[in-house]
């Protein structure tokens, strides 16, 4: 539209920094949305209306600011994921469209992962590991230097020196368990069984972190085991009555409520949007300089 970079610089600036705010809400009829409203302090509040001014005038930045509000959450370019598989139980093309990669002869769903999942294909995520990878040429590097043949997949998970590592916190090159953190929360868990280092490493992430002291205080008894209710000790028991995955909140709302496991599964789903509102809320929080 021939606008010079500066005066588009000066429009931009006086658009509202909220994480919230969208051209679709600032210039909603009749006045910017009222969720968004209630969000902004005076001075982002301030810059709206401004805003606003600026898009009802006629002139080019009013048909600039326009034509962008048109323009807003449209695609402007795909990506493919890195590990996501489409699998159906035919011909792809007879399910969803699909296109070429530009390098290679792979064919992409044109679809995105959320549609693609509503549609009722199947998505599986298959990932990669660097670490494995170091395991198999560990094995050939042991194989063929000292004649010593391995195989990882009868190791015991009871060996007694492995578990010592981990009460030491030497796990540095162990996937998942290496970081300062992992290390400080294993010397203070002390595992001995494969399990507790399964529920340390679903509990080490945002949300669930601030469990683990719990965790640790009633594996070693100075924290009583308690259930809401007696039902829940059947799936709760080997994580000492804190729930840490996703099917255990399954499995509890088929026994407790009733559900479905189609149900359970949308609820598990409905639990995770959750989390990830009061993460995004968290962050425009923390973005605007709240406590």
């Amino acid at each position: 539209m021939n606008i010079p970079l500066p005066e588009v610089d000066r429009i931009a600036k006086t658009f509202p920094s909220h994480l919230k705010a969208s051209l679709a809400k600032v210039l909603a009829n009749g006045d910017i949305d009222p969720k968004l409203k209630s969000d902004l302090n005076g001075e982002e509040l301030d810059k709206a209306y401004q805003f606003r001014d600026l898009a009802e005038g006629t002139d080019s930045i009013g048909q600039m600011i326009q034509t962008a509000r048109k323009l807003e959450g449209s695609v402007r370019n795909t990506g493919i994921h890195a590990c996501g598989v489409v699998i159906t139980p035919d011909e792809i093309t007879k399910y969803v469209p699909v296109k070429v990669d530009k390098e290679s002869d792979m064919l992409i769903t044109q679809f995105d992962n959320s549609v693609a999942e509503a549609a009722g294909l199947l998505k599986m995520d298959f990932l990669g590991l660097k670490t494995l990878t170091i395991i198999k040429d560990a094995v050939r590097m042991i194989r063929e230097n000292h004649g010593v043949e391995l195989d990882v997949d009868t190791v015991p998970l009871e060996d007694e020196k492995t578990y010592q590592l981990f009460q030491r916190g030497e796990t540095v090159g162990i996937f998942q368990y290496e970081s300062s953190g992992m290390q400080k929360y294993m010397k203070e868990l002390a595992p001995t069984s494969f399990e507790d280092l399964i529920a340390m490493n679903a509990l080490y992430r945002p949300g669930p972190l601030e469990y683990i002291p719990n965790f640790i205080a009633r594996k070693h008894g100075r924290e009583p085991i308690t259930y809401d209710l007696p039902e829940m000790e059947e799936y709760l028991k080997d994580t000492y009555g804190v729930t840490v995955y996703q099917e255990q909140v399954m499995l509890l709302s088929q026994k407790l409520a009733g559900f479905t496991k189609g149900q359970a599964d949308k609820l598990r789903k409905a639990m995770g949007k959750k989390l990830k509102a009061e993460l995004d809320a968290l962050l425009a929080q923390v973005s605007g300089g709240g406590d």
